[in-house]
């Protein structure tokens, strides 16, 4: 095993102390040592003043530059040059062994001025100049004077023990002691930090390695039997190590102001502040109170700058007399000692002092870079800033101005990287300098926002100012689709033609008989039979034209329009499609307000209309102004609260949840008051200090539902008073509060409520918080009573929900109501719409089984259904589960295959195999 090391060993040695090698680690080493003096010779030649440390860490980069080029040229001319002179060779070895004492020299005195601010040359060091020139003149006089000595083994014994004296002394006497008191003074004396990491990083990764790399060069350890000395292993290893140490040291070193060549630490920019920064503006934007800018400041500093948050600090300075800023209901503690302090030296300036001018003119104040730069240049406004920093025990202060005066500023403490694993801690580079000050810059101009105006004022009108550009916005896409199905009809042009005489229907043209899908002559029971029949005859009754409504044959409305023919004693119907006076005329008598006239075309022509009709088919004047009033809440994003029954409540909130375009409904089912923080921490989240993190793991509510969702809460007086303020808040400003905590979270939930209480007296008797009362009411939604229709009215209704009731047609005049039918109707007086349409339901199905056609009228399967999103499947049926977007629909909305099928009216197997066909499960 022994004989093994030793043969590695020497393998390792043979290709180390390679002639070729070895050239290349000693030009890779000149190449290095010459970029670093170009380097310092730059940054030198800018400065105003060059200090005593440059000059001699330029002198130790030139001696150790001779010593690498005498090594290129002797090992160039063993490869490359064998015939060159010798005599050249050893001129150059022996001007590099001069320059040897001038380099450890030069490094001598560079470590003991640089750890001191005024460098005066001791007896030591004088002693020690005088004993190196002297071995610096020899050397250079025995390359001048013994100049014809052709080889090597012709050197003088005295050369010989000059070079093995002039290693001892360099390394044992000269920088063994240089070295031992520039330690003793780090240890002794109070120095800038920034000047002892330094210090530290020349000896620890500089001086080290160069001391460690000659001791082995010059007294190796025997390792095997014969001698390693001087090899040119030992010489490749040591080049190698002293030329990385030069390059590291010089590396590290640059970044931390040497010489005071740069005006800040400097660091490369690995925080990605404009992507970082983002969410701080974010923020910014959801502040309401100088108190959140505390912990936003805290946060922003642990992040960018890992600094602890309760060693960052934002003080805020009085703004009023009795430091209470106007605007602000929050008071400004001061009277801590650090607070007194500033407050004192601040006092003391004047807006044109030196020191204010510096203040502003640097933004931000960083202890150890100030200290640093008084260490080489003196100032009084330098000594000024340091005081105060010392006072304060601060690593940082950051004042923020509004104009020429202080209003807040930062305090970082003192030390508070000092353990950080960050590369670059405990110092702050020129990066995080300048993120410092873009923060400081926001933060002032936020300051600013909140002494001169009223925050939450300015988020509510800004929500409200959303809130109607919404309602215009959906209010201009209500009318679009209004022009729009005009438009479509109006570029057809066509007018067909009927004749009414003698009991009898005659198509005129073509068109009629397009418009018009039914055998008006056969099909006395059909909807437009009986319509076009009462027209006609009103216009033979009265002389004088008449016009009704009918649906054509792809359910789009006509205008069928009677006008007498006196002397052929018959009806000439005219049926075109309807023109925007033609829909208003027709209804505008019933409504007072001039305002409403679009939403009654709304109502009328789009989609979002056909949806209200369908819920309320009624159209007396006390049920339209109602639809009107729905159909504008539905436009619009504002909480809601609805007055109606429970019975009607689910209907009308999937209607108003569909007309808003949005995606998810939630329903918060109250059936008792709530206890406990249950109900609060569901709708709100709460804050992680009390523990409930583990219990209460989902998003809250008004989180999850943000941006596409409704939440609806039923019987909102169950809310405990403290979440009914949390309620209101959000529906007030836009903006959520975690529970027991000031953390702001922005959502736009549509909240729909409904109560079975007087909220107004539960507000008196201090049952319900009266700022939720107040948002409340100016969305409110009242459903009339059909217990105060007018019997015309209610029988308007009634024969509404008769039409939807019966998918044919052909049975409408056969399973018609009865005037005593619709009597008892009245007399019952249903108090709510659905309870209405079960009993006309019912009665329906009565009529229909008495008359055997049960089978045959095809009773609409979503006659029940109230959802629009749920209609189209439940007519489908079974043909549902071929399409792939209505299953994907129904899954979404049950994740329930049992309730699928109930709906459906299939067997579980079979929306089991579709749901797998279209990967939903």
């Amino acid at each position: 095993m022994l004989n093994l090391f030793y043969s590695f060993f020497h393998y390792l040695e043979s290709i180390i102390g390679s002639f070729p090698v070895l050239l290349t680690f000693t030009t890779v080493a000149l190449s290095i040592k010459l970029f670093l003096l170009f380097f310092l010779i730059s940054k030198g030649m800018r400065s105003s003043k060059v200090p005593k440390p440059w000059i001699y860490l330029t002198l130790f980069l030139l001696g150790s530059m001779v010593e690498d080029v005498a090594w290129v040229l002797k090992l160039s001319q063993t490869l490359f040059f064998p015939a060159m002179d010798y005599r050249i060779t050893l001129f150059l070895i022996r001007i590099a062994w001069a320059f040897v004492t001038i380099r450890y020299q030069a490094l001598a005195l560079f470590i003991e001025s640089f750890s001191e601010k005024r460098h005066r040359l001791a007896f030591r060091q004088k002693l020690f100049m005088g004993v190196s020139a002297t071995i610096a003149i020899f050397f250079i006089f025995i390359a001048f004077y013994d100049l014809n000595c052709i080889r090597s083994a012709d050197k003088t014994s005295l050369e010989s023990s000059m070079q093995t004296m002039t290693s001892i002394y360099t390394l044992i006497p000269l920088m063994l002691s240089s070295l031992c008191i520039t330690i003793w003074k780090i240890r002794k004396t109070v120095m800038p930090r920034i000047l002892k990491r330094q210090v530290k990083v020349f000896i620890k990764f500089l001086m080290f390695p160069i001391l460690l790399s000659d001791f082995i060069q010059m007294y190796p350890f025997h390792i095997v039997a014969t001698t390693v000395a001087n090899t040119y292993a030992v010489i490749g290893i040591s080049t190698l190590i002293t030329s990385y140490a030069i390059f590291h040291s010089a590396r590290k070193i640059m970044g931390l102001r040497f010489l005071n060549f740069q005006g800040h630490v400097q660091s490369p920019k690995r925080f990605s502040f404009i992507h970082d920064f983002k969410n701080i503006l974010d923020q910014f934007s959801q502040v309401t109170n100088k108190k959140e800018l505390g912990h936003i400041t805290q946060n922003f500093f642990k992040e960018a700058f890992s600094i602890p948050a309760r060693r960052t600090t934002l003080y805020l300075r009085k703004t009023t007399e009795n430091g209470k800023n106007d605007t602000d209901p929050t008071p400004i503690k001061i009277e801590s000692k650090y607070e007194a302090a500033v407050e004192n030296f601040i006092g003391s300036l004047s807006n044109e002092s030196n020191v204010s001018n510096f203040i502003r003119k640097h933004k931000v104040i960083i202890a150890d870079e100030i200290e640093f730069s008084n260490f080489y240049e003196d100032d009084n406004t330098r000594k000024q800033m340091i005081g105060l920093l010392t006072n304060i025990s601060a690593d940082i202060f950051i004042p923020i101005f509004e104009k020429q005066t202080i209003i807040a500023y930062i305090i970082v403490e003192r030390y508070a990287r000092i353990n950080n694993e960050n590369k670059n801690a405990p110092f702050y580079s020129n990066v995080e300098r300048d993120q410092m000050v873009v923060f400081s810059s926001y933060l002032g101009n936020i300051l600013k926002l909140l002494q001169s105006k009223n925050l939450k004022s300015l988020m509510r009108q800004e929500k409200e100012l959303k809130e109607e550009l919404y309602r215009k916005h959906q209010e201009i896409n209500q009318y679009k689709e209004s022009i729009r199905s005009f438009l479509k009809n109006t570029q057809q042009k066509k007018i067909g033609i009927i004749f009414y005489k003698n009991r009898k229907f005659t198509f005129g043209n073509q068109t009629a008989q397009e418009f018009i899908p039914v055998k008006l002559n056969t099909h006395d029971g059909h909807p437009i039979t009986k319509k076009l029949k009462q027209a006609a005859n009103q216009v033979l009754e009265y002389k004088s034209p008449q016009t009704c409504f009918i649906q054509g044959q792809k359910g789009e409305k006509l205008v069928v329009s009677g006008i007498p023919n006196i002397e052929n004693n018959n009806v000439i119907m005219i049926v075109y499609y309807p023109e925007i006076s033609d829909i208003l005329k027709r209804k505008i008598n019933l409504l007072k307000d001039p305002t409403k006239w679009d939403y009654l075309l709304y109502l009328e022509t789009t989609k979002s209309g056909q949806l209200v009709n369908q819920l309320i088919p009624g159209n007396g004047e006390t049920l339209l102004h109602f639809k009107i009033n729905l159909l504008k809440t539905a436009l619009s994003k504002k909480a809601i609260h609805l007055d109606m029954l429970d019975q009607d409540l689910i209907p009308t909130v999937e209607i108003l949840h569909h007309i808003s375009l949005r995606e998810t409904l939630y329903i918060l089912d109250l059936q008792k008051p709530s206890t406990g923080l249950e109900t609060a921490v569901k709708l709100f989240g709460i804050n992680p200090i009390f523990g409930f993190n583990k219990t209460y793991t989902e998003k809250p509510l008004l989180e999850k539902l943000d941006k596409n969702g409704t939440l609806f809460i039923k019987n909102i007086h169950f809310l405990e008073l403290e979440t009914q303020q949390y309620l209101a808040e959000f529906i007030k400003y836009g903006f959520f509060r975690t529970f027991k905590s000031d953390q702001k979270t922005f959502s736009s939930v549509r909240i729909i409520c409904s109560t079975t209480v007087n909220l107004q007296h539960a507000v008196q008797e201090g049952r319900f918080c009266e700022s939720l009362f107040n948002e409340l009411k100016k969305t409110s939604l009242t459903m009339p009573s059909l217990l105060t229709l007018s019997e015309d009215e209610l029988d308007n209704l009634t024969r509404g929900f008769t039409q939807q009731a019966i998918k044919t047609n052909e049975f409408q005049h056969l399973l018609e109501l009865t005037k005593s039918e619709k009597k008892r109707l009245a007399q019952s007086r249903p108090a709510s719409l659905q309870e209405l349409k079960t009993k006309i339901q019912q009665l329906l199905i009565k009529k229909s089984k008495q008359h055997a056609i049960y089978e045959e009228a095809q009773f609409d399967p979503a006659y029940d259904v109230s959802d629009p999103e749920l209609v189209e499947a439940v007519r489908l049926g079974k043909h549902a589960l071929k399409d792939h977007k209505i299953m994907e629909m129904l899954w979404n909305k049950f994740k329930n295959q049992n309730k699928i099928a109930n709906l459906l009216g299939v067997n579980r197997s079979s929306v089991n195999r579709r749901c797998k066909e279209y990967n939903l499960i």
